[in-house]
């Protein structure tokens, strides 16, 4: 499915750390969506290796897969109610973190892809992964979220002890 909304709209996420550049598809009967990353040096967390060339460290994949999740959740919120606003949430932990490269390579487009796996009102768990160009699977991942009803409020909560 096209996506009518822009990634500000779905995200609370605003450059530099905007990471990932565009939805490339939304599934809503899957509950899946695609994002596309290129890696462009000069972005925020692009590097030089050791071997002089540019990227950005494996590790950042959470990150990749994290933006993926929260564009999948603000698609389906803009989806199932077109004028309430996308939701931000709050990534609560990752599981079964696979990570096949060193750091995606400067100049190259990565595809991350999160499928919902549990959805309840305020929580979830995305099955994720990220493919190079040509398709392989160079990273991967189950993310668990939490969308609290009011995150203003959630986030000025005294810690229970």
């Amino acid at each position: 499915m096209n996506v009518p909304w822009t990634l500000e709209e779905l995200l609370p996420h605003r450059p530099p750390m905007l990471l990932i550049d565009a939805v490339e598809e939304f599934d809503p009967e899957a509950k899946s969506l695609t994002a596309r990353v290129t890696v462009a040096p000069g972005r925020i967390l692009c590097v030089a290796g050791p071997d002089g060339a540019g990227g950005v460290p494996n590790w950042v994949a959470i990150e990749y897969m994290a933006q993926t999740c929260a564009a999948l959740a603000g698609c389906w919120d803009r989806h199932v109610a077109p004028d309430r606003p996308a939701r931000p949430g709050l990534l609560l932990g990752t599981r079964k973190l696979v990570l096949g490269l060193d750091r995606f390579e400067a100049g190259r487009t990565y595809h991350v892809t999160a499928v919902n796996a549990f959805w309840d009102a305020d929580a979830a768990s995305f099955e994720c992964t990220v493919r190079d160009e040509s398709g392989a699977e160079v990273a991967s991942a189950v993310l668990n979220v939490y969308r609290p009803p009011d995150l203003e409020g959630f986030l000025k909560e005294p810690a229970k002890q």
